[in-house]
């Protein structure tokens, strides 16, 4: 079969699933996600006939006809009279175009909008930028440490990346941030030391709106991006420090699991070169597994993986906006569930990216 062919059949059964997911997902929430849309629509009315009334042109028993009427078309609209089943379609199609309704405590989060999505799109590029790119990192580094440990089975190296794992495993990845905090940040900075670090906040206040509004803008302004790497000292060596161990610990594994298999005996009783056995016969067969590790991990780190952590330094990120949707005065559900809503699609669509890795990873899946 060939890999267009392979591919396209892949596309199609996900594309299928991924409504199968969305509807089961939506389901789920059909009560939580239409009690926000009903609490949507009434807001979106009242301030409609609050504007009709301070006109003058309407009296209050007719503003009320009028809030009626628009209550009621807006129910027929967004399908509310409709049964669940019908009701959950409504839901999939505000899913899929982010239309995922207001905050109930907008000047928590400091976006005057109060949109759920904008409230996303703001806290999104720190996520990506401490979370993912905090991940992938540690996932780079410990792959090359766990892979040179295996190629040196037994060796004091290999022995103590397997200690090193073991160690970084046990530790809570705040308690770590807390640890450097007090030490590089509050302690330095106690004793008046040259060089120390914030004690939290993605950036320092004069950049915050700029940030908020272009963060493209602050990458680009290099007093802003100063300030902005400033901050990040401290919460990446954090995420390094946790989950180095673990991502080489894996690779090891993996990589002696496979450097065991019958297909790499015969190279070597070949005499192929051994970087070629390396390459070709060892890392190339166990990179499915490390990427389906990688990726899988990725929707669960974005959307609150690091949500402690995230607390401990007060990055703003998605693990924050978590924080307070869900410490506020009342959860704010529109904030929660459009978050479950997201992690769900991206979840999806991570399963597709490693659909394609895999066929063309793995020739053997093309001919089955």
């Amino acid at each position: 079969m060939g890999l267009l062919r392979t591919l396209a059949i892949r596309a199609v059964n996900l594309v299928i699933l991924m409504f199968v997911l969305l509807f089961i997902v939506s389901y789920a929430l059909a009560g939580p996600a239409s009690k926000l849309l009903e609490t949507q629509i009434n807001l979106e009315a009242r301030a409609l006939v609050s504007q009709l009334l301070k006109s003058g042109h309407v009296s209050s028993q007719q503003a009320q006809q009028v809030y009626n009427s628009i209550v009621q078309q807006l129910y027929n609209a967004y399908g509310l009279n409709k049964p669940v089943y019908i009701r959950v379609f409504y839901i999939i199609y505000n899913m899929l175009t982010f239309n995922w309704g207001y905050s109930e405590y907008p000047s928590e989060y400091g976006v005057s909008s109060g949109r759920v999505s904008d409230i996303i799109a703001s806290a999104l590029p720190g996520t990506i930028l401490l979370d993912t790119f905090g991940i992938l990192l540690s996932a780079f580094i410990g792959i090359q440490i766990g892979l040179r440990s295996a190629l040196k089975y037994g060796s004091r190296t290999d022995r103590a990346v397997m200690y090193y794992g073991a160690i970084s495993n046990g530790l809570p990845q705040w308690w770590v941030g807390v640890i450097l905090l007090l030490v590089f940040s509050f302690y330095l900075s106690t004793i008046k030391s040259p060089i120390y670090f914030p004690a939290g906040g993605i950036l320092s206040p004069q950049y915050y709106a700029e940030w908020f509004t272009s963060p493209v803008s602050v990458l680009t302004n290099p007093k802003a991006l100063a300030d902005l790497l400033w901050h990040f000292v401290l919460p990446l060596a954090t995420v390094l420090i946790v989950n180095i161990g673990g991502w080489a610990y894996f690779a090891r594994t993996v990589t002696l699991n496979t450097a065991q298999e019958d297909f790499v005996t015969f190279a070597k009783i070949k005499g192929l070169p051994d970087g070629r056995i390396t390459s070709r016969y060892i890392l190339r067969p166990a990179a499915p597994a490390i990427l389906t590790s990688i990726l899988l991990t990725l929707p669960f780190i974005i959307f609150g993986g690091f949500l402690i952590t995230e607390a401990v330094f007060r990055w703003w990120g998605l693990g924050y906006v978590y924080n307070i949707a869900i410490f506020a005065p009342t959860p704010d559900m529109p904030v929660i569930v459009a978050l479950t809503y997201a992690s769900t699609l991206l979840y999806i669509g991570i399963v597709l990216v490693l659909e394609v890795l895999y066929v063309v990873l793995d020739p053997r899946i093309r001919s089955e």
